[in-house]
């Protein structure tokens, strides 16, 4: 018999994903993946068209916090330059550092999310996404952030058949009435 191997437990996840039938099923595998290796309160997965400068949420662990569809404007911040144009994980520590880049940050802190780590997925070297979980303060302090590329490289897939659907729909967009981040 041979010895377990320390990729058991991701190579389990990858395997569920790629046998999931229907993206909530995958979704609820990502989550299940991002929940053993970092742990979560809130996970939320964004799309990025790139072409629109839109970004449209695609899965939420929590509607009443997140809610699905629709989509937000990128703008030049810091949180879009970082991790949309730079490929970059960001890590926000505490109330400050949430407060510095979330809009929606009063909200976030009123319910104990003071921390973020965030992955882009990419494909092809351009950023097509983000995996976005948030919990207490200084939860991600210490991510492994290779670990983190190893699951977003997992996850593009789900991500590219998501850009499918919504390229038509980016291109009707009133750009004037949406948030930016």
């Amino acid at each position: 018999m041979t010895p377990a191997s320390v990729f058991s437990p991701w190579a389990g996840y990858a395997r569920a994903l790629g046998l999931a039938s229907g993206r909530q099923a995958q979704w609820d595998v990502v989550s299940g993946l991002l929940e053993a290796a970092f742990g979560h309160r809130l996970f939320t997965a964004l799309l990025y068209l790139e072409e629109h400068r839109l970004m449209k949420r695609l899965y939420t662990s929590d509607e009443s916090i997140s809610p699905l569809g629709g989509f937000k404007a990128t703008g030049n911040g810091p949180w879009s330059r970082h991790v949309l144009e730079q490929g970059r994980l960001y890590v926000a520590s505490n109330e400050d550092d949430v407060r510095s880049v979330f809009s929606e940050a009063p909200m976030l802190i009123d319910r104990g999310l003071q921390s973020a780590l965030n992955i882009p997925v990419r494909h092809e070297g351009r950023v097509i996404g983000s995996l976005n979980l948030l919990a207490g303060r200084h939860a991600y302090d210490e991510a492994d952030h290779d670990l983190a590329a190893i699951i977003a490289g997992l996850c593009a897939p789900v991500f590219l058949e998501e850009i499918r659907a919504a390229q038509s729909a980016a291109a009707q967009v009133d750009r004037s009435q949406l948030d930016s981040v």
